[in-house]
């Protein structure tokens, strides 16, 4: 094999493995906003609080971060971040939106999704551009989740509000969303979800390149099935709570 195949071979691999990690990462993802939005989010709602910029930073920043310190490709987090918002789909099929005057309302699809993607471009973003932040030390990563998580707020109310025009019905103007609850909270899961992805990204790396080295059997094997598995149990979740 010439060198030119070999980095060939070794840039296919490398593009493969980013792809199914890309793939499971978001579907775990979103699998755990389907738990959220069955058995979380309605005790959230009763109180006029809305859990999307919540529940995107909770989830999203650990599991991104985990991406990051391995592949160090900000522009995987926006990939991982559509597939989690691609999870979405399966609320279209099997929750009854609701009804308003007579139209269908779809806050409760797209401002989730919205919200996923909207954060993972936050983070692509910020992280791309202060990387070398992330892996200083524990108060630099600290400060960073928390900024990051403020501004991922600010990012989702806009959008919500001024793009996609589907604010979340809970709450009347922007700052509603901002202030008292949502931005501080928001900000104070950055500061915490952050570091914790970096601590099991660390943890967890050195064992998955062990297995995709030793076992790549093994790994693809098991990446699968997460995948499948996130897919089936979302589907049963969202099937399960549409029924009560």
């Amino acid at each position: 094999m010439t060198a030119i195949e070999n980095s060939l071979s070794t840039g296919c691999k490398s593009a493969g493995n980013m792809l199914v990690a890309i793939l499971v990462i978001g579907s775990v993802w979103g699998l755990l906003d389907a738990l959220t939005v069955i058995y979380i989010s309605p005790m959230f709602h009763i109180r006029k609080l809305c859990m999307c910029p919540m529940t995107v930073v909770l989830y999203g920043f650990p599991l991104m971060t985990i991406a990051m310190v391995k592949y160090r490709k900000p522009l995987m987090m926006i990939g991982i971040g559509v597939i989690a918002a691609l999870f979405k789909l399966l609320d279209f099929a099997l929750i009854s939106l609701p009804v308003i005057d007579g139209q269908p309302i779809y806050q409760p699809v797209v401002n989730p999704a919205l919200a996923a993607i909207t954060v993972s471009i936050v983070y692509a973003v910020f992280v791309g551009l202060l990387v070398k932040k992330l892996e200083k030390n524990t108060v630099s990563r600290i400060l960073m989740g928390a900024i990051m998580g403020f501004l991922s707020v600010i990012a989702f109310v806009c959008t919500a509000f001024y793009i996609t025009q589907t604010p979340p019905l809970i709450v009347l103007t922007p700052m509603e969303l901002l202030f008292p609850f949502h931005g501080p909270a928001t900000a104070l899961l950055g500061a915490i979800c952050l570091p914790l992805g970096y601590w099991i990204a660390v943890k967890l790396n050195q064992r998955t390149d062990l297995l995709q080295i030793k076992k790549p059997v093994l790994y693809y094997f098991l990446s699968g099935f997460i995948l499948v598995f996130s897919i089936l149990a979302s589907t049963i979740i969202l099937v399960s709570g549409a029924q009560n």
